[in-house]
């Protein structure tokens, strides 16, 4: 049976609600009941899906309407950056009167993004794009980031396994357990390990998560770097090196990301 435009009517609302939580999130002073740190933290993740990452779905959905497979591309890291934090969200953040939005929009990212994958041939839809990508570079990119914070993670945990003493970040956040250590590790690093192992041997498939996985790097990191800057206005001690890698990290993959955009504006120009 043809799905039709049923992802997308499911990644509009889902879009659509998640700018009107993350700008309550924003306005509303006590909504978040959580302890300072962890609010800090979702008020991050709200500034960068106010202003960057509901912008992005939209003109993705815009574009892929259009039969753009840059703009297939987009939604899809859009959805990514949306399931992982709604599901935080949803089960990590003190309940509120916006929990049902909040699973709401779980709900509609994922059931969207899995339809798409059974909707589209994703490996043909990515291949324009991925020639306009510096193979080794993004490749590199993805299995430096996914190696990086898997190591970060794990180390972690081993040190709790160890010592008995619960990692700073968790202390500062109130929380029994670390969701990011759950959704990193056993989902979102290893998809971006595949995407990067799968472009480096040419496997089209994984290849094609590349493009996607760039986009929700760089939403992700900038989730992260709003928390810090919430930290800041609270005079909350902010680890400066933590931030400039993460910042850094984002930078680039929001560069890796742009390129076939500007490729296609060029070629567009040219003809």
């Amino acid at each position: 049976m043809a799905l039709g435009n049923l992802p997308d009517r499911l990644a509009w609302p889902a879009t659509a609600l998640a700018a009107i939580a993350s700008l309550a999130g924003l306005l509303i002073p006590d909504l978040y009941r959580d302890a300072p740190f962890w609010a800090q933290q979702a008020r991050g993740i709200d500034l960068a899906t106010l202003l960057l990452a509901t912008p992005i779905l939209a003109a993705g959905l815009w574009a892929s309407r259009r039969g753009s497979p840059l703009g297939s591309l987009a939604v899809l890291g859009g959805l990514l950056y949306l399931i992982y934090n709604y599901a935080i969200y949803a089960t990590s953040v003190a309940m509120n009167p916006l929990a049902a939005v909040y699973i709401l929009i779980l709900g509609l990212a994922v059931w969207s993004f899995g339809l798409t994958l059974t909707s589209v041939e994703l490996a043909v839809t990515a291949e324009p794009v991925l020639t306009r990508l510096p193979r080794r570079t993004t490749a590199w990119f993805l299995v430096a980031v996914a190696a990086l914070f898997g190591l970060l993670w794990l180390g972690q945990i081993a040190s709790f396994t160890f010592t008995g003493v619960l990692p700073a970040d968790l202390v500062r956040a109130e929380l029994p357990a670390n969701p990011v250590y759950a959704l990193d590790l056993a989902l979102f690093l290893p998809l971006a390990a595949l995407a990067g192992i799968g472009r480096l041997r040419g496997r089209a498939t994984a290849a094609a998560f590349v493009q996607p996985m760039l986009i929700w790097v760089f939403l992700t990191s900038a989730g992260i770097v709003g928390g810090f800057l919430f930290a800041s206005m609270a005079s909350d001690e902010v680890p400066i090196a933590v931030a400039l890698v993460v910042g850094g990290v984002g930078v680039l993959a929001a560069v890796l990301a742009g390129l076939p955009l500007i490729g296609s504006s060029q070629a567009r120009g040219r003809t």
